[in-house]
């Protein structure tokens, strides 16, 4: 986590040097500022919501349904999972990391994240209002392929060179 972090500091400061150039450097801050109260408190409850899931899922549950030897049960698992994960990235994000930190595989865990991608249900409603129902149905039923088939790829990949 100190990379990206020293990534994003590094770019935060360019910018605010060409804010501050052309004097908008204040604006900036002030609409940082309010972003981050906005959603800090979405961000605190994920990962305190991660952190109880973490240790809330037994290890045997993890070994036999989402740990590398799962296999193609844990990479349809972490699709479906993905599918039914109906949250912003703030939330998402940590939830998903406390399960790959306590031993998801990385196909379960790809899988999971191509299922959130393409599959949330959360977004359903709309799709289907502004779409229409054959749309949505079309494209998820095009979409569940790819989250397979990207756990897959992640799973072989981490068997053969992890």
């Amino acid at each position: 986590m100190l990379l990206p972090a020293l990534v994003l500091l590094i770019i935060g400061l360019a910018l605010f040097w060409v804010n501050t150039r052309r004097k908008h450097h204040i604006q900036g801050l002030s609409s940082g500022i309010q972003q981050l109260v906005a959603v800090l408190p979405v961000i605190l409850a994920a990962f305190i919501l991660a952190g109880m899931l973490e240790a809330l899922i037994p290890e045997e549950f993890v070994h036999q349904w989402l740990a590398r030897e799962a296999g193609l049960k844990g990479v349809l698992l972490g699709t479906l999972g993905g599918m039914l994960l109906a949250m912003g990235p703030y939330a998402s994000f940590p939830i998903i990391a406390s399960i790959y930190g306590a031993g998801a595989g990385m196909g379960t865990t790809v899988s999971l994240i191509t299922g959130w991608t393409l599959l949330s249900l959360s977004k359903t409603p709309y799709e289907v209002g502004f779409l229409g129902p054959r749309f949505a149905l079309l494209r998820m039923g095009l979409s569940v392929p790819f989250c397979v088939a990207a756990g897959a790829v992640a799973h072989t990949l981490e068997n053969l060179f992890f």
